[in-house]
């Protein structure tokens, strides 16, 4: 395939996350607390949830297969109290260190030819070390439950990095969830209240 022929197949994924984004971004999104899976609780997802506790925001992403070509589309939500306690602190080593520490995401994952949707959970996020590699970008390191088609996986290491407090990025073993997300990370997007200024 022609590299055109990729950069637009790439554009029309991107698009189609994009709308699917704008389509759910208002309407609030539960994850059920019964399952062991969701041992950190039930929460609620809306658009520009951030307060003094949790940083919200969406799940933007489009996943290549084995051949680097855009297969899956991600969209979903996350939360998070690992920002707001960087921000809130000048000492690197924040006190979420273990069991302080959140985050959570649910998504739904659809092909780019539109078939096969279902959905993923990681809760149950372990922090066991953050770095700081320059003056913009936080990186989260851990351990965190993912559901997959065979059911709960637990321990999976985990990477969840800030960059301009504006994207994040979240890495899985990929050895731990038998490549699913692919060799790249799934994107998103951090919410803030100043974000969708009407265009001019």
């Amino acid at each position: 395939m022609s590299t055109d022929k990729i950069a637009a197949n790439r554009l029309r994924a991107v698009t189609t996350a994009t709308l699917l984004i704008l389509s759910i971004a208002f309407v609030s999104l539960n994850i059920n607390s019964n399952s062991n899976a969701f041992a950190q609780g039930h929460f609620r997802f809306g658009p520009f949830g951030e307060n003094r506790i949790y940083t919200f925001g969406a799940i933007s992403s489009v996943q290549d297969d084995n051949n680097g070509k855009p297969a899956w589309i991600l969209t979903g939500f996350w939360k998070t109290n690992l920002i707001n306690q960087t921000t809130q602190t000048s000492n690197t080593n924040a006190p979420v260190i273990g069991g302080g520490a959140i985050f959570s995401t649910s998504f739904r994952m659809i092909m780019t030819n539109g078939s096969g949707m279902h959905t993923h959970t990681i809760t149950d996020f372990v922090l066991k070390n953050k770095s700081m590699p320059n003056k913009t970008t936080t990186v989260f390191n851990g351990t965190a439950s993912a559901s997959l088609k065979e059911g709960v996986v637990r321990g999976i290491p985990i990477s969840v990095k800030v960059m301009n407090n504006s994207i994040i990025s979240i890495w899985l073993d990929p050895a731990k969830v038998k490549n699913h997300f692919g060799n790249t990370p799934i994107y998103g997007i951090v919410f803030k209240r100043n974000m969708g200024a009407p265009m001019r």
